[in-house]
C-alpha cells in the first residue's frame, strides 16, 4: 500500500505495537521514504483500552477488564522499584490478573524489546510489557512500555 500509495506520513496506534514494530521494520528494510507514527493508546476512564472488540464483552467481564491496564501498571512499577527479571514482572501481571480478572483466559503475557519484539530475560528501557487475554469469545490486548508514564 506505501508502494502505490506513496504518503510521506502514516499513523499507526500503540495499541496494537506489534503492528507498529513490524510497520516500522518494513518501511526502514524496504527503505520506503514514509515516516511512521505511533498514536498512545485510547482509553476509556477506567483504563480499558478502546476496542470495538469491547461490545463483545458481558458486563462482568466488562467490570474485569480494566484489569488489564491495572496488571501492566503494577508490572512496570515493580521495574521501577528496581526488579528487572523477566520472570518477575510476569509473575506479578499475572498475579494481578489472577485476583482481578478471575473471567479472564490468558493467551500470552511477554517482556519484549520494543523495537524487535525479541524477548527479554531482564528488563531494560527498551522493555514493552505486552497482553493478550480472553473474555468469552473476545480477545483483548493492551501494552506498557517500561520506560514512559504514559498511561
Amino acid at each position: 500500500l506505501f508502494n502505490l500509495v506513496q504518503p510521506d506520513e502514516a499513523v499507526f496506534g500503540k495499541k496494537d505495537w506489534q503492528q507498529l514494530a513490524i510497520i516500522r521494520r518494513l518501511v526502514r528494510d524496504l527503505d520506503f521514504p514514509v515516516r511512521i507514527h505511533g498514536l498512545d493508546t485510547v482509553r476509556e476512564g477506567d483504563g480499558l483500552a478502546m476496542s470495538s472488540r469491547n461490545r463483545y464483552l458481558a458486563p462482568e467481564e466488562r467490570a474485569q477488564a480494566p484489569a488489564l491496564h491495572a496488571a501492566l501498571r503494577e508490572a512496570r512499577d515493580c521495574w521501577l522499584g528496581g526488579s528487572a527479571s523477566a520472570d518477575t514482572l510476569l509473575s506479578v501481571l499475572r498475579g494481578h490478573l489472577a485476583r482481578s480478572a478471575p473471567l479472564g483466559q490468558v493467551d500470552y503475557a511477554a517482556l519484549v524489546d520494543k523495537h524487535t519484539l525479541q524477548p527479554q530475560a531482564v528488563a531494560d528501557r527498551s522493555g514493552l510489557l505486552a497482553l493478550a487475554v480472553y473474555f468469552g469469545k473476545a480477545r483483548l490486548i493492551d501494552n506498557l512500555e517500561l520506560d514512559t508514564t504514559a498511561e
